[in-house]
């Protein structure tokens, strides 16, 4: 499973992991983080609930930031985070 983390701008990234479930979108949140250089930011797009609550407890356990967790509309959350 690979991970396609999009270039939004200079230090800035977006991944989108919607129609994924328990644990891969932790997994791949984690990984593309790893792919990243210190103090660049990421946002995560996804749809699964339980991933909405785990991932933000689970990357600030790795050392990295949680920016912003928020929900987008019925279905969709954002979550930021810093490396």
């Amino acid at each position: 499973m690979s991970v396609n983390i999009k270039k939004l701008d200079e230090g800035h990234y977006a991944l989108d992991i919607r129609g994924f479930v328990c644990p891969y979108p932790q997994v791949l949140t984690i990984r593309a983080i790893e792919k990243l250089k210190p103090n660049e930011i990421i946002e995560v797009i996804l749809d699964n609930p339980p991933s909405a609550e785990t991932i933000p407890s689970a990357i600030e356990k790795q050392g990295y930031k949680v920016l912003e967790v928020s929900k987008i509309d019925k279905v969709l959350w954002k979550i930021v985070i810093k490396k």
